[in-house]
């Protein structure tokens, strides 16, 4: 393991017995990577100033970092040797995490870490052990106390020579895939199980990326969604069947307004109001925007709950995320454009983060998800 723990003072708060401070010191360099500014006249919500959010450096050496509104990193942890391609905080207070070096492309990797903010090491899965045998990309989240859910990358040999290519071509997608702690498979799916790649016309562009499964979530119902870049569709998979129970977006099972509808999506999560949410690159439009829908599904109608415009010039065409501060803000996060802003609901800008690395996504994170940490400046 390549990890180098940070120094951390760990000190008993003197008024609540149970709480963990958290001081650390952090390089003016690492300091200097950011940039924060609020809209001159607007006032940041509460919400928004007492907490913190997660950004993910893929570069090597890797870093994570919690960052205040003040633009501040109060703290970070670094691994050398590679590059943190996603990291997000689990219920338990951990940081679960994907590693890969640089010669693995944008959130692709072949590790998976996970740590406390102590900076300990509690779990490290590396591909080759046991069933960890494929590269894993975009998402890894933990299920339960003994489980990992992650994106994977999974290969077929087709028969393309009717659509111009070979009679042992290969097209490379996405799947699911848990693990157990020690890498033993308990589940797995793939994009072969639901659809044939002779049927795809455009097979042939397609065929080393199909489909590029982006982000995975839970809904409210502990089954998955799953969202693609190049089909511009959420899917809804049983956890225990593998059955697709609905897809939604572009040629999609719900009816969209057209105001609402959406290209290419990341992010995708139900949020606090228990709607589906997620940040639409608008790549046809050239406009980026966060979206939220609450969905009926017998009546397959979507109603639109939130429409965050992002202003032009925060055109974002790949990657990104959107999440709720409280029910009236968004932290949206332009990767393309090295930016993190706070918006309205209808995405009048409050406040801007701009940063020298690309970042991933800006998980928003409220001070009761870290308790019964405090984080000291």
């Amino acid at each position: 393991m390549h990890t180098r723990l940070l120094c951390l003072l760990l000190l008993l708060c003197s008024c609540t017995a149970h709480t963990v401070r958290i001081n650390m010191d952090v390089p003016p360099a690492l300091q200097d990577q950011l940039k924060a500014t609020a809209v001159p006249g607007e006032s940041l919500p509460p919400e928004f100033e007492q907490g913190l959010l997660l950004l993910n450096q893929r570069d090597d050496p890797g870093m994570i970092y919690l960052v205040n509104a003040a633009g501040r990193i109060v703290w970070y942890h670094q691994v050398k040797g590679t590059g943190f391609k996603t990291a997000h905080l689990t219920n338990e207070k951990t940081f679960l995490c994907i590693l890969g070096d640089k010669t693995f492309p944008t959130s692709y990797g072949n590790e998976i870490l996970e740590i406390d903010l102590r900076g300990d090491t509690l779990l490290h899965l590396k591909k080759g052990q046991q069933d960890f045998n494929a590269d894993v990309h975009h998402e890894v989240l933990r299920k339960g106390q003994d489980a990992i859910v992650a994106l994977t990358s999974v290969e077929k040999i087709v028969d393309l020579s009717l659509q111009g290519g070979s009679e042992q071509d290969t097209v490379k997608s996405d799947g699911i895939v848990v693990f157990d702690r020690e890498g033993h498979r308990r589940w797995q799916w793939s994009v072969f199980d639901a659809l044939e790649p002779t049927a795809d016309t455009t097979i042939m562009h397609t065929r080393h990326d199909w489909m590029h499964a982006n982000s995975l979530s839970f809904d409210k119902d502990s089954n998955y969604l799953i969202s693609f870049y190049n089909n511009g569709q959420i899917w809804k998979i049983n956890a225990q069947s593998g059955k697709i129970m609905w897809k939604f977006g572009k040629g999609g099972d719900f009816a969209i307004p057209d105001s609402a509808a959406f290209d290419m999506g990341h992010a995708v999560h139900i949020n606090a109001d228990n709607d589906l949410m997620l940040f639409d690159n608008g790549v046809s439009r050239q406009q980026s925007q966060t979206l939220a829908f609450r969905l009926n599904d017998s009546s397959r109608q979507a109603t639109v709950t939130l429409r965050s415009v992002l202003p032009p010039y925060l055109f974002n065409e790949r990657m990104g995320s959107a999440y709720l501060v409280g029910h009236n803000h968004v932290v949206q996060c332009c990767s393309k454009r090295n930016t993190v802003i706070l918006t309205s609901r209808n995405g009048r800008p409050l406040w801007t983060l701009r940063t020298t690395f690309i970042p991933y996504r800006a998980e928003f994170i409220s001070p009761s998800q870290l308790l019964p940490y405090v984080i000291a400046e």
